[in-house]
């Protein structure tokens, strides 16, 4: 009898984990923060644009994939990359002389505190909103969290005038920045070129995949 009953249970448990081997991952909301200035005219799509960066970025690790996404999510508000001249040097005034606009995109992925940290009567659990430790358990049963911002600016190229910056933060505990940034840049792109003004929260869903966390 107990051998039955202890196989019985084997069989439950090995089914319960293929069950929930094969489900799927849900999929997250993303809820940035975005805040968009316009200065002068507003850009006028479809038009060309060049990328150029800052000498803090020429050589920054990764700055040739956040261009990259920033590819995609300017093409969906009708920017379009300007031909490069043959022979020319890429991300030069002369790789692409037909640009409209200028662009420069950043990136900043900081580690934040979670805003989850439980404070308990006699002591707290982790660090305080102060960073010092509680009296409590030391335990910091929440995981770390990542604070994704991106930022884009649209220079005219004639003018050099700067004439539309957004600006889009994302604060979760969620590492996997290649699945991220995508949302977070359409987020940042959201109402291009006449963009609400002030702060807003836009909410765009990231389809089911399997999230990397601390």
């Amino acid at each position: 009898m107990y051998t039955v009953l202890r196989s019985t249970i084997i069989l439950l448990a090995a089914a319960l984990l293929l069950a929930l081997g094969g489900c799927a991952a849900a999929p997250r909301m993303i809820d940035s923060d975005v805040q968009t200035f316009v200065t002068g005219a507003a850009p006028v799509p479809p038009a060309l644009y060049r990328f150029e960066r800052l000498p803090s970025q020429s050589n920054a690790p990764g700055q040739d994939q956040i261009e990259a996404l920033a590819r995609v999510a300017l093409a969906k508000v009708g920017l379009t990359p300007a031909p490069l001249v043959s022979g020319a040097i890429s991300g030069t005034a002369a790789a692409a002389p037909a640009a409209r606009y200028a662009v420069q995109v950043g990136l900043q992925i900081s580690a934040i505190l979670s805003p989850y940290e439980h404070a308990l009567p006699g002591g707290y659990w982790g660090h305080r909103a102060d960073r010092r430790w509680g009296s409590g358990f030391g335990l910091n049963l929440e995981p770390n969290w990542r604070r994704h911002a991106v930022r884009i600016l649209l220079r005219d190229s004639v003018s050099g005038q700067s004439v539309y910056e957004t600006n889009a933060s994302f604060d979760g505990p969620w590492t996997d920045s290649a699945n991220l940034l995508p949302v977070i840049l359409d987020a940042a792109l959201q109402g291009f070129p006449n963009p609400p003004a002030g702060p807003r929260k836009v909410v765009i869903e990231l389809p089911g995949q399997e999230p990397a966390q601390d």
